[in-house]
């Protein structure tokens, strides 16, 4: 009898502890990524040495502002090969989420909104539906000019189409950050 009591008891355990073990991963889940805090743009041109240029907000969205917001500064009538960077930064730990929100790629578009200077962006990623992702991109730069590019990881599940605006979804992230074509 005690043999029996005892079997139950740890197949009720067993099933206490695998009801509350965490679900497996799902790449399409979108809100499996961490929040960001970092993010990275890297520049390429033939013949020049990659730029890199930073923003991060140490506590994230609300609370302090950012604690660093690079100025991007780019050749006018140039093209650029550009790609982003996502990172969560924790107790001064670095995770780059890039490849988690690429394998979200049909719940998640990056847009680049210029203002006040002539930058065409043209996103070279897609999903596995063929649309946009806008983690890598061409950077193609008009004359010298000073103003800002919003970049803004939108959330888009269900619903992301080949030729979305950028307020279709919700947002991830909105950044401004100055920018100067020289």
């Amino acid at each position: 009898m005690n043999s029996i009591k005892g079997i139950m008891t740890i197949a009720l355990l067993a099933g206490l502890l695998a009801s509350s073990c965490k679900k497996p991963s799902d790449a399409n889940d979108e809100n499996e990524h961490e929040a960001i805090n970092k993010v990275t743009l890297i520049f390429s041109r033939a013949g020049a040495p990659d730029l890199v240029f930073l923003a991060e907000d140490p506590d994230g969205d609300g609370g302090l502002p950012p604690s660093r917001i690079d100025t991007i500064r780019l050749a006018g009538g140039q093209t650029y090969t550009t790609s982003i960077r996502f990172i969560n930064i924790v107790n001064g730990v670095e995770k780059d989420l890039t490849s988690q929100i690429v394998a979200q790629g049909r719940s998640h578009e990056v847009f680049y909104i210029p203002t006040t200077v002539q930058l065409t962006v043209t996103k070279t990623d897609r999903d596995v539906s063929g649309f946009p992702i806008g983690v890598n991109s061409t950077w193609q730069t008009g004359p010298a000019a000073i103003g800002t590019v919003l970049v803004k990881l939108m959330h888009k599940t269900g619903i992301k189409g080949p030729a979305d605006s950028p307020n279709v979804g919700h947002s991830d992230l909105q950044l401004s950050m100055p920018i100067r074509l020289q």
